[in-house]
């Protein structure tokens, strides 16, 4: 039982180590240049962005059911799910220092919420997000986007 413990531990890591998005997010304007950064790769507003390397990643798969529920929970608020693999947008790759991450770009094309789907030993022992992220969208626009970037779970770095 130990030795589980112990290995689930060494699995456990920050989603920013180096705290690159922590800093980033700090300046003024993150906030649309990193939405005006999505918007010039394609991804429309309303879009739940799943934000992927082309490097295997275990983790990425254990969010396939987050990704899921999020679905379910904004389809009617007519988002929808859009896959990016980070390295077709090199300039956001300073600012996402681990995947999966998502971000998610509201109706009108601000940046509401970046970071995990969910915290905690593969991702699904600790706090999953998806009902506070859906919560943060479906409320009405803040002065400025939700950055997690002090989370802790099964991550890939980038």
């Amino acid at each position: 039982m130990s030795g589980l413990l112990l290995y689930g531990n060494n699995k456990i890591i920050p989603f920013d180590p180096q705290f690159s998005l922590n800093s980033a997010a700090a300046k003024d304007g993150f906030d649309e240049q990193f939405a005006r950064r999505l918007i010039q790769a394609g991804i429309k507003p309303g879009s739940l962005v799943h934000l992927e390397t082309h490097a295997p990643c275990y983790c990425n798969t254990l969010s396939h059911i987050h990704q899921q529920v999020l679905v379910q929970l904004l389809e009617k608020n007519h988002y929808q799910l859009v896959k990016l693999n980070i390295h077709e947008v090199p300039d956001l790759m300073p600012w996402v220092p681990s995947f999966p991450a998502l971000a998610v770009l509201d109706m009108e094309g601000k940046l509401r919420y970046l970071g995990p789907y969910a915290t905690g030993i593969g991702c699904f022992t600790g706090d999953d997000l998806v009902n506070d992220i859906a919560d943060i969208v479906k409320q009405p626009a803040p002065l400025g986007a939700i950055i997690n970037s002090e989370a802790q779970g099964c991550y890939c770095p980038s």
